[in-house]
């Protein structure tokens, strides 16, 4: 968490209650802003909340009793559209919520209590309305009851998340119906997140991508900013559409960011490969990026802090970034990982290479950013390395 690699930090509210103190604390040693998702979501469904055990998670547990002070819900319990039983509750429940957020960082730790000077006050820059994945218009319903209840008290800039399956934006009705919900009043942005929607899915589905630009100008034309919680390069190449801010994990193997755990195991051994603004397994990214030096790797493979850095202190970027181990998967199976050490350093590179992209798309017209990285992609891995780019500018020219 450094000014250079990120202009604010978002933080998962279940993250918050599993180390309150050493969070508040890391918050404490930065300047940037931040703001608190509270992960309302992960009540929707019990599946969402359990361990591989099938028990409570108890970061959720806590979780879920901050959230229905002063009502009669049981969180966790059941499927949460089926727990509440009243608009009022709802709306308690939503400021409920609203208060968390404001509060639950800004309580001094044992180490704040000993420190020489003043701690800095820990206020999130914005406030998130809560909000389920929307299945359905009763989804719809429920969320535009929350935002309200949360525009009430907020006292602070309120951002309206707008979560869309793939089945509902793939309906042109559907996705209609779901904007007509959407309030402005009190609204000062909008937080877009399509769960289960990769970037490979969208460039293919031209249906799909089509209404994912109908989203985000359907939203836009209220002069309302409009921002995505789960962003990649596609989505940072919608600015000129209207995609203002993006937010995104520090994972860069695009899984679409389903509203459910994708479960654990060890790392894939994939890498991102900023030439081609994509994930490739490491054998194809030492094929496309280990022969090159320090100029013509800066030039066609990736030119951020960390792989330049390399070059400087005499060791290739991909030596450490494509770094793995063998791991045994049971019945004689293997596998490789990266090690500990490539894992750390992949998350910095991504970090960076992502900067570098929003940046890029901040400054200029999208299509002449896509076509520089076109010819840079076709110059170092032909025109294989081309396609996703090349769908991605049609899908703009013709939208």
């Amino acid at each position: 968490m450094r000014e250079g690699v990120m202009d604010e930090v978002a933080i998962n509210a279940n993250l918050v209650e599993n180390s309150p103190d050493t969070t508040a604390t890391a918050m404490r040693e930065t300047a940037l802003p931040f703001s608190i998702d509270p992960v309302l979501t992960r009540f929707q469904m019990p599946a969402w909340w359990r361990n591989a055990k099938g028990e409570i998670k108890r970061n959720y547990k806590r979780l879920g009793e901050q959230y229905v002070k002063g009502t009669t819900i049981q969180l966790p319990a059941g499927p949460l559209v089926e727990t509440v039983p009243t608009d009022a509750e709802w709306c308690m429940l939503a400021q409920n919520v609203i208060q968390y957020q404001r509060s639950r960082l800004d309580t001094p730790t044992q180490l704040d209590l000993l420190a020489e000077t003043q701690p800095r006050q820990l206020r999130p820059i914005r406030l998130n309305a809560p909000a389920l994945v929307a299945f359905t218009s009763a989804e719809d319903r429920l969320n535009r009851l929350m935002a309200e209840a949360s525009a009430a008290v907020a006292e602070l800039p309120l951002a309206v998340p707008i979560i869309v399956p793939v089945e509902r934006l793939a309906d042109s009705r559907e996705l209609e119906q779901l904007l007509a919900s959407v309030p402005a009043a009190g609204v000062s942005s909008y937080s877009l997140w399509t769960p289960g929607l990769t970037e490979e899915r969208m460039l293919s589905d031209r249906n799909l991508f089509g209404s994912v630009l109908r989203l985000v100008a359907g939203l836009a034309e209220r002069n309302i900013p409009v921002g995505h919680l789960h962003a990649t390069y596609v989505i940072a190449a919608l600015h000129d559409v209207g995609i203002a801010a993006v937010t995104h994990t520090l994972g860069w193997v695009d899984r679409g960011e389903p509203a459910h755990e994708t479960g654990g195991g060890p790392r894939s051994c994939n890498t991102y490969v900023p030439a081609v603004r994509q994930c490739l397994r490491f054998e194809r990214a030492y094929e496309l990026g280990r022969s090159l030096e320090a100029t013509q790797y800066s030039q066609l493979y990736c030119a951020c802090a960390f792989c330049s850095g390399a070059f400087e202190a005499g060791e290739h970027p991909l030596d450490l970034l494509l770094e793995e181990d063998t791991v045994s998967m049971g019945r004689g199976r293997e596998r490789g990982t990266p090690t500990s050490r490539a894992a750390a350093l992949n998350t910095w590179h991504y970090a960076l290479s992502r900067r570098q992209e929003i940046e890029a798309f901040s400054g200029q017209p999208a299509m002449e950013v896509i076509e520089r990285d076109l010819q840079r992609a076709a110059a170092l891995a032909g025109i294989r390395g081309t396609d996703r780019l090349r769908r991605l500018a049609d899908g703009l020219r013709t939208a």
